[in-house]
């Protein structure tokens, strides 16, 4: 999914295409003067504007505003004027939602249930997790009740590519939640002729995890990924200095000391 800036580029670029030649069927009466019905990439260009700034921004904002007026210009068969007069006001309010995503220095963007401190950012997180469902179901519900809202990466549609190419296509995403739960049962190869009952075993999280544990402190950095680990798991021995809470049986346990990371990392949340 494309950020935010990413869709108003697009729709500025879309926008500066129209000219009187295409943005209405030609009229064979007047072709030099008048134009005829508005053509349908035209009206879907304006749709997609007043949609994008009114979720942007504030429902009073000057940018708001002006996108509804300039909406409600009858284009229709109208002269040259008309058109360029909705085509301008529509490009400004674009500009002004762009300017206000970069610095809203008069808080004129629409205020979400939780955000994210960066304007390019949203309020949505990653969950990578193993095999303890349970535990991500918790961590889902609790992060949708503090107003978040949880991607987890291998429910979304693989689309062909890794799980790089899907956090690349979630480059909104600035936090991550990884799930250390003891799914595999390991040991070293010098424990293999020893027998079961003296044999020294490990707990650990499954390969994928530990990887992608890795793959986002190193996208993200190590203050916008949690580690929140169940019980006796080997914990990874390269990964120092990161954050690291173990849920125990419940993950209210932690809700508090979560709630204070996520709002270090920049989080307006609701609570």
């Amino acid at each position: 999914m494309d950020s935010d800036l990413d869709v108003l580029s697009r729709l500025l670029d879309e926008g500066h295409r129209f000219d009187f030649r295409n943005f209405c069927y030609p009229n064979q009466a007047y072709p030099e003067r008048y134009g005829g019905e508005d053509a349908p990439e035209w009206m879907a260009w304006k749709a997609r504007v007043l949609r994008a700034v009114k979720r942007l921004s504030a429902e009073d904002s000057p940018a708001s505003l002006l996108a509804a007026r300039a909406v409600a210009i009858n284009t229709r068969g109208n002269y040259l004027a008309e058109f360029e007069r909705a085509k301008a006001s529509l490009l400004q309010s674009l500009e002004m939602v762009n300017a206000a995503l970069k610095s809203d220095a008069y808080g004129e963007l629409r205020s979400p249930e939780s955000t994210n401190a960066s304007p390019l950012l949203s309020n949505r997180v990653f969950v990578v997790h193993g095999h303890d469902s349970g535990l991500k179901t918790d961590v889902e519900r609790f992060l949708r009740e503090i107003g978040l809202e949880p991607v987890v990466l291998h429910r979304q549609p693989d689309q062909g590519g890794t799980v790089i190419e899907k956090f690349e296509r979630h480059s909104d995403v600035g936090y991550a939640f990884i799930l250390l739960t003891p799914d595999e049962v390991a040991y070293t190869v010098d424990q293999q002729g020893v027998s079961e009952t003296e044999r020294i075993t490990e707990l650990r999280a499954r390969p994928n995890v530990i990887f992608e544990f890795g793959y986002f402190v190193g996208r993200l950095g190590r203050e916008r990924v949690c580690c929140l680990s169940k019980g006796e798991v080997t914990m990874p021995s390269d990964l120092g200095g990161l954050v690291y809470k173990n849920v125990g049986d419940s993950l209210d346990s932690q809700a508090y000391s979560i709630i204070l990371e996520l709002k270090a990392a920049g989080y307006d949340l609701r609570v």
